[in-house]
């Protein structure tokens, strides 16, 4: 049982599990549009959502985890300089040009939001107000506009409201994050919670998610059954753990659950292409 603890440690923290959710975003992208890939992207993605992730996490090691991690940090600083380096490999032999273009935008995001290169040494993830929609804008980026890109589509009115849609999803699925770092996050942050309160918070995230369901109104080529119900079903369930965070939470609700409803969302949409086509 420790070891099934220990492994299942190693997998959250390490951000495999974020990894994965990430990958099953840019999934729900290519089964959205039809397309494959032969898991090439996938799997660039996969290694560099790692290194970007423990990047992020570890660069400055918080004293929100520095004393839980402290014996697993080797491992995961092993498995981030192997992931890495698959990026590079990838970016260098595996990825068309076009596709590391498109995703410039957002690793440089990424880059600014760890290293302090605005005045007083602050970096985007010290700016107050910004930070749930920096990683908004990223992961919506990195799961709908480099798909596309990578596959040649043309970037359409379909494509820039799934962006909308995305954008807001990630943002929902943030929320929880937030309120869970109520008691850690620094007042300067000017996180929602902090501005608005918990109740309110979970009213806004549920705001976000009426606005994401009603733009499949919107949409073109890629409205359809599948599309209409998995978006409600996803909804649906974005709004139960949405309302179900709380100040005080279990160690892996965020972490675990609440990261894991993209790959609930891929799932969903593999049972519904398999009922209804």
């Amino acid at each position: 049982m420790e070891t099934f603890k220990s492994v299942f440690r190693f997998y959250i923290n390490s951000s495999i599990h974020v990894a994965l959710a990430i990958c099953a975003l840019v999934q729900v992208t290519f089964m959205k549009y039809q397309l494959f890939d032969g898991y090439t992207l996938l799997t660039f993605i996969f290694f560099g959502a790692i290194t970007a992730y423990n990047f992020v996490k570890y660069s400055k090691v918080s004293k929100l985890y520095h004393k839980r991690l402290t014996r697993s940090m080797k491992s995961i600083s092993v498995l981030t300089i192997i992931s890495g380096l698959l990026f590079v490999y990838y970016a260098a032999f595996k990825i068309p040009i076009n596709t590391l273009l498109s995703m410039v935008p957002f690793i440089v995001l990424t880059v600014l939001y760890v290293m302090p290169v605005f005045p007083n040494k602050k970096n985007l993830r010290s700016l107050a107000g910004v930070k749930i929609f920096i990683i908004g804008v990223a992961w919506s980026g990195i799961t709908v506009l480099v798909p596309l890109v990578h596959s040649g589509k043309v970037l359409d009115l379909d494509f820039f409201i799934e962006m909308i849609q995305r954008f807001l999803f990630i943002v929902v699925m943030m929320l929880p994050f937030e309120v869970r770092d109520l008691q850690y996050d620094a007042e300067a942050l000017e996180t929602i919670p902090q501005k608005i309160g918990v109740t309110k918070t979970k009213v806004f995230g549920s705001v976000l998610l009426v606005i994401f369901l009603v733009l499949i109104a919107l949409k073109g080529q890629l409205i359809s059954s599948i599309e209409i119900l998995s978006t409600i079903l996803v909804t649906t369930i974005s709004l139960f753990f949405l309302w179900g965070t709380e100040k005080k939470q279990s160690e892996y609700y965020c972490s675990f659950y609440v990261e894991s409803i993209p790959i609930l969302w891929l799932v969903i949409l593999i049972i519904l292409q398999d009922l209804l086509s």
